[in-house]
């Protein structure tokens, strides 16, 4: 799905690629899939669960399944993405 590391993505391409996983976790429900299979069968979690705090992932996985496009919502999870890759 993706061709870069998060590391290597800029703001602009990070935000693209969360509506790409918003877009990619829609069409699974719409082939029949429900949000427990789809968890199992995929991984486009683990990267971000690897740079994300604790308390910051449960908030990207809610903002992907639900589609959440908030302007505000997506900037301040663009913003913690940011400051922890720059951590890094």
């Amino acid at each position: 799905m993706k061709n870069k590391n998060l590391a290597e993505m800029n703001r602009e391409e990070l935000k693209h690629y969360i509506f790409k996983l918003q877009g990619f976790i829609e069409q699974e429900q719409k082939d029949g899939k429900d949000i427990d299979t789809i968890l199992d069968e995929t991984d486009i979690f683990d990267e971000f669960e690897e740079v994300l705090p604790d308390d910051e992932f449960p908030i990207f996985v809610i903002t992907i399944l639900n589609g959440f496009q908030s302007d505000s919502l997506i900037d301040k999870l663009l913003d913690v993405i940011d400051d922890c890759k720059n951590r890094k």
